[in-house]
Formats: structure tokens, sequence, C-alpha cells
């Protein structure tokens, strides 16, 4: 705890220094783990009617690399809908293969197991296997566990383990008494490791029985997300006749980030300088916003003992997910993989391929997949594939919608509040016509946030000493309590016209509070386009500490359209009923002249048909639980906007 506070004492330092007039080059903006994170909730595991139904136990061969889902629960066909264990690509450093189960102190439904900002220790997520059937077996069937695990992850390294604040992870395996023994367990040493292999063998009678289990049980902080483990490659059979030596497989799999970058988050963005940004603008520039080195590391699991250089063949795709339509090959190569290497980059251009230049908002997928030529094991198959989508719709982003960590203004007791901007350039004279925060909250900051947004004109490269557009609000106290990416949207009265570089942020007043926002580390923006306001009006650029990452603040574009909003005397005229709705809503108010549903990205799911255009009956189609927002556009064109949470 005292390292914690010495290291944010440290990165004050440049704000007491902005604080008493002494421009810096370069504000470093202090970071931390997430207390809480409600965008898991949204992949709280639903047991499917035939595992709900299934009585006996799983046959060997036991086998995840946790390669699906792509982002959530562990699949319960093989692991037990308990434990708060999440599957991403974006937590764990160099993954054996795309994806890993990620152990820390978050839960399933986002929140952290102490519910409390105080630093506590004690037991966080865990993994267990469902039942499988390992009777009738004996040592001399020759039965092993392995799995691949790291300690720490993109966030840092964890806490060191002593007798007052274990930090550990631990293998249990279930007897045939129905009783857990504890097979294994790696301490904490406070150091962040790669993925190493560990092989437990099944030899006792006491193991081999029709209802076998093993779980995976993770020691940490219990109030944020800091002490991480991760699991990969599990692996549970019999006739691994290498026995303890067996940890290498004949597997070319894709796996997370590039050498030389990033080590976690899968295939950098399609979109050279964005993750995501208007099509409009996209269009206006076509394949120069396109990545020419668009890649993913690959992964060689005959290490450490190599054959001969293997050959694969590699295909990368581009798809619009909108119309389901390939718009071609961005990556077509052969290659040998080097036997004595662990992760290679493959690389090609998302240039390749020209994206129509049509008005339409789209969702493009970029795939790589690898072809071994039927040289690896059928079971592995699914890691020869991964794949980016990137949204061409109505807004700029650097990051990828998903929070790892947080980041916060300095707090001011004397002087203007601090302030936040992200450069944007353009490629076409554009209208901003609002901007999305993704708030982060702790137990102990639940209350309403008061928050001015603003647009900047360009001032020789920073943003102007006085905005030309504002606009103040209230941001809500407490993200939704289920399900949904936490953006919460303010838009301007009327669209802000800019052209060329502007600025687009926010700034707020502290009132003694420590205002936390999502940090995505697994992306970032171009080098000084984040820029932070003293509370004497001074303008300079910002980097993180300790790792890079980018600030999840995203403007919403009109294409220069100036519609502006509904009041909000006018908007509170209309609800939704029911809500929370399962499909089918109702929208009680004045008339209206059609109605938009956006998901929490902001991007639109559902259209009211031309034929329903004004009806007050709306037929939603099946979509993921969470929150969602009703955009009703009015007969004069202004825009109201209802939030939706759907189950």
């Amino acid at each position: 705890m005292m390292t914690r506070f010495r290291t944010y004492c440290r990165l004050l330092v440049p704000a007491l220094l902005l604080a008493t007039g002494v421009a810096q080059a370069q504000v470093v903006l202090p970071s931390g783990p997430l207390a809480a994170d409600p965008s898991r909730a949204a992949y709280l595991p639903k047991i499917d009617p035939a595992v709900r139904q299934r009585t006996t136990a799983l046959a060997l061969p036991f086998f995840d690399d946790f390669t699906t889902p792509l982002e959530g629960a562990p699949d319960v066909r093989r692991w037990v809908p308990t434990g708060g264990a999440f599957v991403s690509n974006r937590l764990a450093l160099a993954p054996l293969s795309r994806g890993a189960a990620t152990l820390d102190g978050i839960k399933a439904n986002g929140q952290s197991y102490s519910g409390s900002t105080t630093v506590l220790y004690g037991t966080i997520d865990s993994l267990t296997s469902q039942p499988i059937d390992l009777s009738g077996l004996t040592a001399n069937d020759q039965v092993y566990l392995s799995f691949a695990w790291q300690a720490g992850s993109i966030l840092g390294t964890p806490n060191p383990n002593s007798t007052t604040t274990p930090v550990k992870l631990e293998l249990y395996l279930k007897t045939s008494a129905n009783t857990w023994v504890r097979a294994w367990f790696y301490n904490s040493q406070r150091a962040l490791t790669g993925f190493r292999q560990q092989v437990v063998a099944l030899n006792q009678t006491q193991y081999l029985h029709g209802n076998f289990q093993f779980m995976l049980v993770a020691s940490g902080n219990t109030s944020d997300n800091l002490d991480n483990w991760s699991v990969d490659y599990v692996l549970l059979d019999r006739n691994r006749t290498r026995g303890l030596a067996d940890t290498t497989f004949v597997d070319v799999a894709t796996g997370a980030g590039l050498l030389g970058g990033n080590p976690s988050g899968g295939l950098r963005s399609p979109l050279r300088r964005f993750t995501a940004m208007p099509v409009w603008q996209f269009n206006a520039a076509t394949t120069s916003e396109l990545n020419p080195n668009l890649g993913v590391n690959l992964t060689n699991l005959e290490l450490p003992t190599p054959p001969l250089p293997r050959p694969i063949d590699v295909t990368g795709t581009v798809r619009n997910l909108t119309t389901n339509t390939t718009f071609g090959t961005w990556l077509q190569a052969s290659r040998l993989i080097n036997p004595n290497v662990r992760n290679s980059p493959q690389i090609g251009s998302a240039a390749s391929v020209a994206v129509p230049a049509t008005a339409t908002p789209k969702r493009l997928r970029y795939s790589l997949v690898i072809n071994t030529n039927g040289l690896e094991m059928p079971r592995a198959m699914p890691n020869d594939t991964i794949s980016r989508d990137v949204d061409l719709n109505n807004y700029f982003a650097y990051d990828d919608g998903t929070a790892e960590a947080y980041t916060q203004q300095f707090a001011y007791s004397t002087g203007q509040p601090a302030a936040l901007a992200y450069r944007f350039n353009l490629n076409q004279p554009d209208h901003v016509g609002g901007l999305r925060l993704y708030p982060v909250y702790t137990a102990s900051d639940v209350n309403v946030r008061p928050v001015t947004i603003s647009v900047w004109s360009d001032d020789s490269g920073k943003p102007s000493a006085a905005p030309i557009a504002s606009k103040t609000a209230t941001l809500p106290g407490t993200a939704p309590a289920a399900g949904g990416l936490p953006y919460v949207e303010i838009t301007f009265d009327q669209p802000v016209p800019v052209s060329g570089i502007f600025y687009v942020g926010y700034s707020q007043p502290s009132t003694g509070r420590d205002l936390h926002y999502g940090k995505d580390l697994n992306n970032s923006f171009p080098s000084g386009y984040l820029w932070s306001r003293s509370n004497v009006g001074i303008w300079d650029s910002v980097r993180f500490q300790p790792r890079r990452g980018a600030f999840m603040m995203r403007p919403v574009m009109t294409n220069n359209v100036t519609t502006a909003t509904a009041s909000a005397r006018e908007a509170a005229a209309y609800s939704l009923y029911p809500n929370p709705a399962h499909g089918t809503v109702r929208v009680d108010g004045p008339a209206f002249a059609r109605a938009t549903l956006l998901d929490a990205l902001g991007r639109t799911v559902w259209e009211q048909p031309a034929a329903q255009a004004g009806q007050a009956i709306l037929p939603l189609p099946t979509l993921p639980a969470g929150v969602y927002t009703v955009r009703l556009t009015l007969a004069d064109g202004r825009t109201v906007g209802r939030r939706l949470m759907l189950e």
C-alpha cells in the first residue's frame, strides 16, 4: 500500500509544478487498477439447456485454449458457470494462443469481491472444470493434466505473497471421497512472468473416478483487478507418453499483439490513427486511413523441442458485417515458422483492399487465418483464426471500448478546473454533435458528477486558450447495474462547426473527489494528441504512467448536419414501456418522425422501417442484454434520446 502511495505522489509532481505556473514538456497522468468493471455484467454466464440436462461426466480428452468465447465467461460446456474468471484477448501478455482465462479481484457481475475501496486480501476468482469421467483408468494409462499460467497482466506486476496478504494461484483436485486436495501452488514473487507450463500426473487411485474435477483458485487484492492470474491451453488426457516433459504441441496459433509493440489485445486496429471513425471522414481519405502494418504474433507451440521449419499459409480477408459481403484479401502469404522462435509477427497492409466509399455506416471485420496444411491437432484449429472489427459510423475513437484501468485529472483546490482534450485531424469540415465519456465508479464514489464538454480550435499545435463552444451537464452517480458499456453521451445544444485540426474534451471541478475515467491499455493515441489544462490555464501534452494506453473519450460527429437536440423539458415528455424490456417497446409521448436504437457504443443496431416510421410500437429484434438508447427524431429534425435496458 505504501508503494502505491509513493508512486501516486511521484506522479503528482508535474501537476504541482503546473499549479505554480511552470510549464512542463509533458504531463504524466496517474493510472490505477479498476475497482469495478460494469461491462463484464453483459457476459454473465447463461446455462445452455443441453448443459443443464446433462447427467453424464465429460469424456477425455478435456481441452480448452480459450479461443471461445471471444470475450466473456468460460464455456459452460467445460467449466462450472461460477467463479468469476473472464476470457478475453486483452489482459494476458503474449498468451500461447488467442485468448486466455484471467482470474482477478473482479467478479462476473463486474463488482469487486470486497465491495470496498479498502485494500483487502483473500480468495478472488476461481476456475472449476465440469465433472470428467476418469473411471476405469489406472496409473499405467499415463493420465496428465497440463496448463499454462501467468502471474500479472497488462496492468502490471502482482503484489507479493505473504501470510497476511495472500497473492497466489493454487490447483485443487477432487478425490473419489468428494474432497479437494491441493496439488500445486505458486506464490507471487512480485514478478510479472511469461506463460509457464505446469504438468500434474493423475496417477493416484483417488483421482481416477467417474466424477473427477479440477479447480484453479486465485488469491489477491479483493478490492481491484491488479492481482491478475491468467490460464491458457488446458489439456487433460491419457497416454501422454512423455509425462512431465509433455509441454509441447503440434500447433501454430494466432496470439496477441506484435513484437516491438503491445503484447496484448489481438490484431492491431485496421485504421492507421483510430479504432473507429465517421464513415464520411473515412471516405474523404479512403486508403490513407488504413493501417499498412496490420498483423499479430504467431505462436510456435512446438518449442522447446522443435522439428524442422514448419510451412504454413496465411490469409487475411475483410468483410462488411453490415451487408455480409467480402471486399477482398489484404494478406496472402506462405512462410516457414522458425523452429527456434516462440513468437513471430505476421504483418500485411489493410490498405491492400479498397473499401467502397458508400455513405452507409458499416462494421468491417478484418480476419487472419493460418493454414497448417493438416499438420496440427484438430482440436487446436479454432486458434488459427483471429479477427478485429472496426466501426465506420459517426464517431472518432482511439480506444477499443473496453477499460482495463482508470486514469484521472488532477484535483486542484484553487484556480480553474482541470481539463483534458483530444486532438483530431479532419479529412473534411464537419460538426461536433457531442462527446461520449466513460466514467469509472468506486464503492465510495457514487455521486453525480458535474461536467463541462468543450471544443477548442488549434493554436499553433495546442488547444486555444478559450473554447469555441461548451455545454455543462451532469453525469449519473453510478454506471448501469446490469449489462452494457458505461459510456455516457453529452450532446451540444447546437452542433459545433470544425475544420482542419480541432480539440474536444471535458473539464469538471474535483469537489474533493478523485474522479476516475476508463483507460484502454491495448491501444494508444498519436504522440502529442492528448492535452491537459492546468488550473492556471496552461496546456501541456499528456503521457501515461506506467504503461501506454488510450483515454476513453469519443466525439460524435454530424457530417455537417446542424440539427439540434430537443430541450430537456421536451425530452422529458417521452417515456418507454416496459423498461427493462425483452423485445417490443412502446413510446409514450408526443408524435415523432422516426425511431432508431443505438447500443452502448453509439452504434445503430436497429432503425424503424419506413413503413412504420412514427409508430409508437417498436418491434425490436433479439439483441444482447445491456443498455441501449432509443433516439427519436422529431418532425423539425431535432432528436430526443431515452435510455432503454434490454434483458
